[in-house]
C-alpha cells in the first residue's frame, strides 16, 4: 500500500514539475515574442542587414577565393544581390505597367458590361421596391446609406495610405542606405564580431554558443525548405486549378500567385478574390465562382499542411508550430507567422545545447 502511495506521489510531483516547466517556457516564448516586437521596431534595419550578411557570405567566399580582398568581395556580393533584386523589381513593375495598359485598353468593354449589369439590377430593385412593405424599404435605404458611407471611408483611408506612402519614400531611402552600409560591415567584419562575442564568455559557454549557432543555421535552412515546399504546393494547385477552369496564361499567373503567397500581408487572396469579384460583376459567373472555389481549396490545404511542413523542417511538433504561428500573428501581425516559429525553434535549440533544460 505504501509503495503504491509513493508511486502515486512521485507521479503527481513529476506531472506538476512538467506543467511548471511548460508554463515557464510558455512565459519565455511570450516574453521573446513581445521583446522581439519591440527590438524589431527600433533595430529592424540592422536585423535585416544581419540576415543579408548571412545570405551573401557564400557568394563573398567565392570572390575571396579569387584572391580578392574581403571588403571588395563583400561589396561585389552586395552589388550582385541588390542588382538582382532591382532587376526583379524592374521586371515586376514593367509587367505591371504593361498589364495596366492592357486593362486600360479593355476597360471600356468592362465598364459597358458593369453599366448594363447595374442598370438591370436597378430595374429589378425598383420592381421589388414597389412591392415591399414600408419597414423593409426604410431598412434597405438605411443599409444602402451605411454601405455608401463605409465605401467613402474606405476610399478616404486608401487615399491617405497612398499619400503616407509617398511621404515615407525619403524615410525608406534612408533605411535602405543604413541597411546597406550595416550589411557591408556585418559581412566584412563577421569574424571580428563573432570573436568579440565569444571572448565575453567562458570556454564552456563558447562551446554552447557555437553549437547554438549551428542549430539555428540548420533551422534557417529548414525554414527556407519549408517555404519552398509551400510555394511549390501553391504553384501546383494554382496551375492545375486554372487549367481545369480554362484560364489563359495559367503558368504565368500561377508563378505570380505563388510568389505573392510568400508575402504574409498579401497571400493568394489578394489575387483570387478581386479577380473573382470583378468576374462576377461583369457577368462571368462561372469563372468568378470557380476562382473562389480554387482559392478556398488552396487556403484549406495550406492551413492543414503548413504547420506539419514547418514543424518537420524545423524539428518541432506541428502543434507547437501551429501555436507559435498563431501567437506570433496575434502579437506581431502577419510577420509573426514567420517569427513565432523562429522563436520556438530558438528555444528548442537552447535546450539542445544545454542552455535551457530539456523536457523529460
Amino acid at each position: 500500500m505504501k509503495k503504491e502511495v509513493d508511486e502515486y506521489t512521485h507521479y503527481i510531483l513529476r506531472t506538476l514539475a512538467t506543467l511548471l516547466r511548460l508554463i515557464v517556457y510558455t512565459l519565455i516564448f511570450l516574453a521573446a515574442v513581445f521583446g522581439l516586437k519591440i527590438i524589431f521596431q527600433y533595430l529592424s534595419p540592422f536585423i535585416i542587414a544581419l540576415l543579408i550578411s548571412f545570405l551573401i557570405k557564400p557568394i563573398s567566399k567565392i570572390f575571396t577565393s579569387m584572391k580578392l580582398g574581403k571588403g571588395i568581395s563583400v561589396a561585389i556580393s552586395l552589388l550582385l544581390v541588390y542588382g538582382a533584386l532591382f532587376a526583379l523589381l524592374t521586371l515586376g513593375l514593367s509587367k505591371g505597367i504593361s498589364e495596366l495598359n492592357y486593362l486600360t485598353s479593355t476597360l471600356p468593354l468592362y465598364s459597358d458590361a458593369i453599366y448594363k449589369y447595374i442598370t438591370d439590377l436597378s430595374r429589378q430593385a425598383q420592381n421589388i421596391y414597389i412591392q415591399l412593405p414600408p419597414e423593409v424599404t426604410t431598412y434597405a435605404i438605411e443599409t444602402a446609406k451605411s454601405l455608401l458611407d463605409k465605401m467613402g471611408v474606405l476610399l478616404t483611408n486608401t487615399a491617405k495610405y497612398a499619400v503616407n506612402t509617398l511621404y515615407s519614400l525619403p524615410k525608406l531611402g534612408i533605411l535602405f542606405i543604413i541597411t546597406s552600409v550595416a550589411s557591408f560591415f556585418f559581412a566584412k567584419d563577421s569574424d571580428k564580431i563573432e570573436d568579440f562575442i565569444y571572448r565575453q564568455f567562458t570556454p564552456n559557454w563558447r562551446s554552447k554558443l557555437s553549437s547554438l549557432k549551428k542549430n539555428l543555421l540548420s533551422s534557417l535552412v529548414g525554414f527556407l525548405k519549408a517555404q519552398l515546399i509551400l510555394l511549390t504546393m501553391t504553384f501546383m494547385e494554382s496551375l492545375i486549378g486554372l487549367n481545369i477552369i480554362g484560364v489563359k496564361y495559367a503558368l504565368i499567373i500561377s508563378i505570380f500567385v505563388s510568389l505573392v503567397d510568400i508575402l504574409p500581408v498579401l497571400g493568394t487572396g489578394s489575387v483570387y478574390v478581386p479577380w473573382a469579384i470583378v468576374s462576377i460583376i461583369i457577368g462571368k459567373y462561372r469563372l468568378g465562382i470557380s476562382l473562389l472555389v480554387l482559392y478556398a481549396v488552396i487556403i484549406v490545404i495550406r492551413y492543414m499542411v503548413e504547420p506539419k511542413v514547418v514543424g518537420q523542417q524545423l524539428g518541432i511538433h506541428p502543434l507547437i508550430s501551429l501555436i507559435s504561428m498563431y501567437v506570433g500573428a496575434k502579437v506581431m501581425g502577419p510577420i509573426g507567422v514567420i517569427l513565432g516559429p523562429t522563436i520556438a525553434v530558438t528555444i528548442k535549440a537552447t535546450q539542445n545545447v544545454g542552455i535551457l533544460p530539456k523536457f523529460k
